[in-house]
């Protein structure tokens, strides 16, 4: 191991830096860059990837460890967030980090703290991976704090994109699965501690939002979607705002939702005769109908509108957003943010006569079957009244959940934990952060701006970010003999430069921004020089022929 001894100037370097760079760290990771290449990535990850060596990251971890000595703190032990642990990724894959085994270690016996992991898995075709990552559950079980398993549709094996196989993905998460059973065993269970993630691509719906009066009742349209205030209104339907978050982190919100009729189908004409037969109960087209709570936000892009959008007191989740074109929203339209997995476990649960948190311990292969079932059938009975919905389902969610249910299943787990709720996690829609803009294809003008309530909960003004305060980064910096390479390489986060380099960072918790989003102040930045040699670099090329990505077929 390589002490600080070799490098003198790095301890000089740490020791101009606040205390809170030391005690407020959250993101220490050791490498930058993503061969993941995912569409939605909220950080902006380069395609190729800058990691510590074994020597750097020895010699960084025990330099930080002594300068924080020197002055009595302990690392990561300011913030109110998952005091005392360490995240090693932020624009970058863990998973796919060679030295996360020795990264462990010095957290352990030099940091003095835990880890948090999450990844989408690596290949089991890369033996120094595989063995790796055996080794990190063998011998170090005791460090992690948590582990997530994140199953998005956007990772390059999951799209079979640029020589990668869905079959393979499916086959390479399977094997992350039956590696890391132990130790999310050992963790127990849980949305914070060892889970499943599953995040679904957004199902947006561009067009006209038809906003108008019908005999006093207030009428929106986008798409198959018309609602209908049940009472007669005058004027505009009040903004509503998340004015704190209760004992559960769940938002207050200062209104509640106003009773609307909701139609859902494409062939209802946006006319009034349409809007008092659908009051009357005469609506002849083939349509559902229900009730829903309608409530009116207001972002950085405009307003907005949201029907039933939180989750109701059942546990399921329609929500419905509504999105005018305005001077910053170039586009108007909506999302359907429903949650399709989660409703159908919860609906199969209850009519096998389980309450919606009990587990489902007796669960077989047929039960995981015959939700993938319930699933393509409720696809077969939206296409009479939302074919755009119904594409969705067969297109985008069933696809992703049979992977996800194959990779349970080639991984010996037991059926129970496809329907477990502190294990299979729908966290519904992507959302607005990173490359993630483009995918709502115009409903949003602004990067990291929340478009729903639930990511209003998630980072806007009264969030669970918000009340963390300010957090710190530190992580190696892309290196290029003439100092500059293109975004698409080094990513949005990482200045590029001509020697090896550590950027330690103060970040907005809302955004992971070194800019405070609500006052528009720039935070405390400072690099650190590294010796030469601390710092590799791998090509994507490089990383696709070293196996450093899952999805990729054996040659």
């Amino acid at each position: 191991m390589t002490t600080t001894d070799t490098a003198p100037g790095l301890l000089e370097q740490l020791r101009t830096l606040p205390d809170d760079a030391f005690t407020r760290v959250q993101y220490l990771a050791p490498q930058v860059g993503c061969f993941q290449g995912c569409a939605m990535c909220s950080q902006g990850a380069g395609r190729d990837t800058w990691g510590l060596t074994e020597e750097g990251m020895s010699g960084l971890f025990t330099a930080i460890a002594q300068v924080a000595a020197e002055r009595g703190l302990t690392l990561a032990s300011g913030r109110i967030h998952r005091p005392g642990v360490l995240f090693p990724y932020l624009d970058n894959d863990i998973g796919s980090y060679p030295h996360l085994d020795l990264y462990a270690q010095l957290a352990r016996d030099v940091l003095g703290v835990k880890l948090r992991v999450s990844t989408v898995g690596y290949s089991r075709h890369s033996a120094p991976l595989t063995g790796m990552h055996q080794h990190l559950v063998d011998e170090f079980t005791d460090v992690f704090d948590g582990v997530r398993f994140s199953v998005t549709p956007y990772t390059l094996g999951f799209t079979g994109r640029s020589g990668t196989e869905r079959r393979e993905y499916v086959e390479d998460l399977a094997a992350a699965l039956r590696t890391y059973r132990p130790l999310l065993e050992a963790l127990g269970h849980g949305a914070a501690t060892a889970a499943c993630e599953l995040r679904f691509a957004p199902l947006v719906g561009l067009g006209e939002l038809t906003d108008i009066r019908v005999d006093g009742h207030h009428v929106l349209v986008s798409g198959p979607h018309l609602l209908i205030s049940r009472d007669r209104t005058d004027g505009e339907l009040p903004e509503s705002v998340i004015e704190r978050l209760d004992e559960h982190t769940q938002p207050v919100y200062s209104r509640p939702g106003t009773p609307y009729l909701h139609i859902t189908s494409d062939a209802a004409e946006p006319v009034p005769a349409t809007v008092r037969a659908a009051l009357t109960g005469t609506l002849s087209v083939p349509h559902r109908a229900g009730t829903v709570g309608v409530q009116r936000f207001l972002n950085a892009d405009g307003p907005y509108y949201a029907a039933d959008g939180d989750f109701q007191p059942d546990g399921t989740f329609t929500a419905l957003h509504l999105y005018p074109a305005t001077d910053v929203r170039p586009r108007s339209g909506y999302t359907d943010a429903t949650r399709h997995l989660l409703n159908t476990l919860l609906a199969y649960k209850e009519a096998h006569g389980l309450r919606r948190r009990e587990e489902f311990t007796t669960a077989t292969g047929a039960d995981v079957t015959a939700v993938l079932d319930a699933l393509a059938a409720q696809a077969d009975a939206l296409d009479g009244v939302d074919r755009a919905a119904a594409a969705h389902l067969r297109e985008q969610i069933h696809p992703q959940v049979t992977a996800y249910a194959t990779a349970l299943e080639l991984a010996d787990y037991p059926p129970s934990l496809f329907f477990s709720r502190a294990f299979t996690i729908d966290t519904g829609q992507i959302v607005n952060q990173g490359r993630a803009k483009g995918l709502f294809r115009g409903l949003t003008g602004t990067d990291g701006e929340p478009m729903t309530p639930r990511e209003e909960r998630g980072f806007g003004q009264a969030s669970l970010s918000t009340v963390r305060g300010p957090i710190w980064r530190i992580t190696p910096l892309p290196l290029a003999a003439t100092g500059r390479l293109p975004l698409s390489v080094a990513g949005k986060k990482n200045p590029s430069t001509p020697v090896p380099t550590v950027l330690v960072e103060e970040l907005d918790p809302c955004h992971l921004s070194p800019v405070m989003r609500t006052t528009g102040c720039r935070l405390r930045r400072h690099t650190l020089t590294l010796p030469d040699g601390w710092i590799e670099h791998t090509s994507m090329s490089e990383g696709r022929a070293a196996y450093a990505l899952p999805g990729l077929p054996a040659q």
